[in-house]
């Protein structure tokens, strides 16, 4: 009735909701329109997917700055990703979800259990065997000084088995957040040669990305042609801290 098809809940959030599809920030997040959200399939890893948690497999992982070669070379190691070996990658790609029985995410400051099963997504698949993961498992198992610092799981029970559980069951848009410090967008520049006859104009955003517009005369044509270009990089560097949501999983 007429009643209810024009009552309001009582507060902004609910009336620019319905009125404007606006709902702003909400528990610290804020809220935006996204319209061109991509689609991401559904797992079909199946069931039957296993890992091992015991400390001798060594799916754990011991955060380190280098590693140094036998040859003495010293490379960087990226400690936002974990190499891990399970019972079978088929049909397991890139951007699924999934958890690893008793694998409890820990408070990342008091390392107490938040009696949550921690989520972790496969980056690449390597091999029939191995998958690419972030966030990598650090639980603590070797007893370094790096892993009780960087503790982010804790796995009350171990197993040869321990079963994995995909999350994207179902083909949803995926919603994506961050925390604003994890994602960095890095400024690029590139030259225009100086000598080839085109006129460059360049400008930049109150962002700092830089703009470039470039006109040529073409004499064959006897047209002008304009380009414009911009060179920017994007980095996640903290996956904890960014995600997405896919709604409508069973």
């Amino acid at each position: 009735d007429l009643a209810k098809s024009t009552r309001s809940f009582g507060n902004d959030i609910s009336d620019n909701a319905l009125r404007r599809a606006f709902v702003g920030r909400v528990a610290s997040f804020e809220t935006y329109k996204l319209d061109y959200s991509v689609r991401k399939a559904a797992a079909a890893g199946g069931a039957g997917l296993t890992i091992s948690t015991l400390p001798a497999a060594n799916n754990f992982w011991v955060p380190r700055a280098q590693t140094v070669a036998a040859t003495g070379e010293a490379a960087n190691i990226d400690n936002r990703f974990q190499t891990v070996t399970v019972s079978s990658t088929t049909n397991v790609a890139p951007g699924d979800s999934f958890t690893i029985a008793n694998v409890f995410a820990v408070h990342h400051i008091t390392k107490q259990s938040t009696g949550v099963l921690k989520t972790f997504r496969v980056i690449a698949v390597p091999s029939a065997t191995t998958l690419v993961i972030s966030a990598p498992i650090i639980s603590n198992q070797g007893g370094s000084d790096a892993e009780a610092q960087y503790q982010n799981v804790t796995i009350p029970v171990t197993s040869a088995t321990a079963a994995i559980t995909f999350l994207n069951t179902a083909a949803a848009a995926m919603n994506p957040f961050w925390q604003k410090d994890a994602i960095e967008i890095l400024p690029g520049r590139y030259a225009v040669p100086t000598n080839a006859g085109a006129a460059v104009m360049r400008a930049s955003t109150d962002q700092g990305i830089e703009l470039v517009m470039t006109k040529q005369y073409d004499i064959k044509t006897m047209k002008t042609l304009f380009r414009l270009d911009t060179l920017f990089g994007v980095v996640n560097k903290q996956p904890q801290m960014s995600g997405i949501i896919m709604f409508g999983q069973p």
